[in-house]
C-alpha cells in the first residue's frame, strides 16, 4: 500500500526573521479567520477532482507561524480533511510553533485534536543570536515551551536550530547544541544559516553591511554537529536531520523518497501523479481564487525522465537509506546506468555500496553538493 501526506500553509507571522524566504505577513492576523474558511474551501474543491490511490498517514502544518491559529481553527481543517479524504490511517501530525506563542493551554487542546508532534523553532539559547535573527523570543521561553509540550502529552518533538550565524563563536554552538541534548527531544534538526534571496539577510550580506562566517568555521560546526548527536542516541538519517530510533519525521521523509503529498495554502507546493503543482503566493489573490471557486495553483510541471532521475540523485543522497540502484537501472537506460556507475566508483572514498544501495559517507556529506551534481550529470537520453 502506497502512503503519503498534506502540507498545509499557514500565512501569518508576528515578526519577519531576517533570513527566512518562506511567505508569510506580519499584522495580518484580522485575516486568519477568513483564511481558514477559503483553505477549507479549497480543500473541498481539491477532493473534487482528484482521485487519491495512496493512502494519507501524515498532516504537516507550516509556515509562517501556524501556532497563532486557535484550536477551533484546527478542529475546523482536521474536520474537512476527514470528510474529504480519508484520515483512518494518520499516525503522524505534525504543527510548527515558536515558543513564545504557543502557550500550554493551546497545546493541551492541540493535542486532543490529533496534532502528535510539535516542531519548535528555538534556532538558538543565546539572546544576542536571537535578537540578531529577529526571533523575538528568548531562551527561557524556549525551555518553557519544550516543558510545557511535554506537559500537554506530546511524546514527539522536534528542535530546529541554526549554526553558522555571523558573530556565533564555535564554543556557543556546542553549548546550545548539548543544552538540547540534554532536553532529550526525539528530533533534532541543525541548518547551516543559508543567505536566501528577497530576504533582508541577503540585502545586508551583498552590501557588506553583514558578513557571513567562514567556510571553515561552518565546516567546523558541521563536523561538531555530527559528531555529538552521532555518538549519542541519535541516528543522522538526513544531512540536518537527526532523531532518536524511529522518530524519523515521516512528513519529510515522503518529500525525499518522492512520495506523494497534497498541499493546500498560498505559496504551498505539492506532488502526485508525476506532477509538481505550486499555489498562488499571494494571500489576496488565494482567496480571490477559491472564492471564484476556482483551485489557487499558480502553476505547474510535468516531470519529465530527466527531472525524475535528477530527484532521486538529489533526494537520495540526502538520506542514509540512500539511492536504490536497481531502480536506476530499471528505469533509466543503460547508457545512463552505466555512466552513473562509472561517476560513483570516482567518488569511491565519499560514497558506500550495501545491499544494492549507495550513500554518502560521513565524509561525503560535506562536498554533498558537488557529489550530487556530478552523479546528476550521469543522465543520458534513451532513443
Amino acid at each position: 500500500m502506497k502512503y503519503g501526506g498534506i502540507y498545509i500553509h499557514i500565512p501569518f507571522c508576528t515578526e519577519k526573521c531576517i533570513y527566512c524566504d518562506f511567505y508569510s505577513l506580519t499584522k495580518h492576523e484580522n485575516q486568519i479567520d477568513t483564511f481558514v474558511e477559503r483553505l477549507c474551501k479549497e480543500i473541498r474543491l481539491k477532493s473534487s477532482i482528484i482521485d487519491l490511490k495512496w493512502k494519507i498517514d501524515t498532516i504537516f502544518i507550516g509556515g509562517g507561524t501556524p501556532s497563532l491559529l486557535e484550536p477551533f481553527h484546527i478542529e475546523k481543517i482536521i474536520k474537512n480533511l476527514d470528510n474529504t479524504f480519508n484520515l483512518n490511517y494518520l499516525n503522524e501530525f505534525t504543527i510548527e510553533a515558536n515558543p513564545s506563542e504557543f502557550n500550554i493551554k493551546k497545546m493541551k487542546t492541540f493535542n486532543e485534536l490529533g496534532v502528535n508532534r510539535v516542531s519548535f523553532g528555538f534556532q538558538s539559547l543565546n539572546n544576542e543570536i536571537l535578537k540578531f535573527l529577529t526571533r523575538w523570543h528568548t531562551p527561557e521561553d524556549c525551555i518553557r515551551a519544550y516543558k510545557n509540550a511535554r506537559t500537554a502529552g506530546f511524546e514527539n518533538i522536534n528542535i530546529d536550530m541554526i549554526y553558522g550565524i555571523p558573530n556565533q563563536s564555535i564554543l556557543q554552538w556546542e553549548k546550545d547544541l548539548n543544552h538540547i541534548i540534554d532536553l532529550n527531544p526525539e528530533h533534532i534538526s541543525a541548518y547551516s544559516l543559508t543567505v536566501e534571496k528577497n530576504t533582508p539577510l541577503h540585502t545586508y550580506v551583498s552590501s557588506n553591511k553583514i558578513i557571513m562566517p567562514q567556510e571553515k568555521i561552518d565546516i567546523d560546526m558541521y563536523s561538531h554537529t555530527m559528531e555529538a548527536l552521532n555518538n549519542g542516541h541519535y541516528i543522522q538519517y538526513e544531512i540536518s536531520n537527526y532523531s532518536q530510533k524511529g522518530k524519523e519525521c515521516k512528513h519529510n521523509l515522503h518529500y525525499w523518497k518522492r512520495d506523494p503529498y497534497l498541499a493546500f495554502g498560498p505559496s504551498a507546493h505539492g506532488y502526485y501523479d508525476n506532477k509538481r503543482y505550486w499555489n498562488i503566493r499571494n494571500l489576496n489573490q488565494y482567496i480571490k481564487k477559491i472564492d471564484s471557486n476556482h483551485l489557487p495553483i499558480d502553476d505547474l510541471e510535468v516531470l519529465n525522465e530527466e527531472n525524475i532521475f535528477n530527484e532521486m540523485i538529489i533526494n537520495g543522497l540526502r538520506i542514509s537509506e540512500g539511492i536504490n540502484m536497481s531502480k536506476i537501472k530499471s528505469k533509466f537506460s543503460k547508457q545512463t546506468y552505466k555512466s552513473l556507475t562509472s561517476k560513483i566508483n570516482d567518488w569511491s572514498s565519499h560514497i558506500e555500496k550495501s545491499n544494492g544501495k549507495i550513500k554518502l559517507t560521513k565524509k561525503g556529506y560535506f562536498i554533498a553538493d558537488e557529489i550530487t551534481l556530478d552523479l546528476m550529470n550521469s543522465y543520458i537520453e534513451s532513443y
